[in-house]
């Protein structure tokens, strides 16, 4: 069975994979696509930090939903996803964020492919603050370092730019308190 799980994630090459191939099924219907993603996919894809992630978190542009529909679904198929490889679950936390701030990761020919700039990226991590399984605090920790974030202020400025100071709460709080010690910090 966990063969099995582990065949269903999905790693930065075959990520490339899906996205040229959704490109070639966009241009062969003449539609134009813009998809905007977050989560594991921009940290496997762009951070190199996670292996592999289970799902796309994304967000689409306007567009023929229909026919996009069949695309992801004859993707689907053709790269033996599973339910829920497409995740729009995104939407409902992005409700919180005061901006959002993206930028290109990579154009196709039908297909333009933004991320959200790692600051932002960082607050919404914050702001999840789950649990492990999930991988915010691994992902947190990784976007720390390279915006060479050393103290609890840095931290908390560019969460605010993104993230209303009063939805964080003791999760938060705590998250925020541990990841200064793991970095080797002092974040009381």
């Amino acid at each position: 069975m966990d063969n099995f799980k582990a065949n269903n994630l999905m790693d930065k090459k075959k990520l490339l994979e899906i996205f040229d191939y959704l490109n070639e099924r966009l241009k062969e219907n003449q539609l134009q696509l813009e998809i905007t993603i977050y989560g594991g996919a921009v940290m496997t894809m762009v951070y190199d930090n996670r292996p592999a992630t289970r799902d796309i978190d994304c967000v689409f542009s306007e567009t023929n939903f229909k026919l996009l529909e069949n695309i992801l679904n004859t993707t689907k198929f053709a790269f033996n996803l599973p339910d829920g490889w497409i995740n729009e679950e995104i939407k409902e936390p992005l409700k919180s964020i005061i901006k959002e701030d993206k930028e290109t990761y990579k154009i196709y020919s039908n297909l333009k492919i933004l991320k959200p700039k790692a600051e932002q990226l960082l607050a919404m991590k914050v702001l999840a603050a789950r649990p492990e399984p999930a991988k915010d605090f691994i992902d947190a920790y990784i976007l720390c370092k390279d915006l060479n974030i050393t103290t609890k202020e840095q931290l908390m400025d560019i969460v605010s730019q993104y993230v209303p100071i009063k939805l964080l709460g003791e999760r938060q709080m705590n998250f925020i308190k541990y990841l200064g010690e793991d970095l080797g910090y002092d974040w009381e």
